[in-house]
């Protein structure tokens, strides 16, 4: 009787134990997914901010393509070239085939009171097997002033 009750309470440890691998193991799925959303976000924030946002020397604006305003909707749908598409080791896909990330951006000005301030918000959502954007893994954003 006792090897018995030894024996059930053991099961139940047991268990116990399996349940919180198969939970850590989860987790650590999801931490690595973030992580390579988190990165492939800053990676395009960064190129963007490396595009010309100046004055030329005579001391017109001068503001490189990619730079200009963006539809209000580019970081809830596919609207080219405000997106891409990523394969699982972050590099950039000609189309949504075989993506397992969709990275939307918009650029938006500041407004009248502020022309020379842009802000760029970058979001990267997991792709589904058909290539559609579900959920967010992560969006970073920041503003960009125009300098001389």
């Amino acid at each position: 009787m006792e090897t018995l009750v030894a024996t059930g309470i053991l099961i139940t440890a047991l268990a116990g134990v399996a349940q919180l691998f198969v939970l850590g193991s989860h987790l650590t799925r999801q931490a690595g997914a973030s992580s390579l959303a988190l990165v492939a976000a800053q990676d395009k924030l960064e190129s963007l901010r490396g595009q010309a946002f100046t004055y030329d020397p005579s001391g017109l604006e001068a503001t490189d393509a990619a730079l200009e305003p963006s539809p209000e909707s580019s970081l809830s749908e596919d609207i080219d070239p405000y997106v891409d598409w990523l394969d699982d080791y972050g590099e950039a896909l000609p189309t949504p085939d075989g993506a397992v990330l969709t990275r939307r951006w918009r650029i938006t000005s500041l407004g009248e009171t502020t022309p020379d301030a842009i802000a760029i918000e970058v979001c990267v959502y997991p792709s589904t097997p058909n290539g559609r954007a579900r959920g967010t893994a992560g969006c970073l954003s920041t503003i960009r002033t125009r300098q001389p």
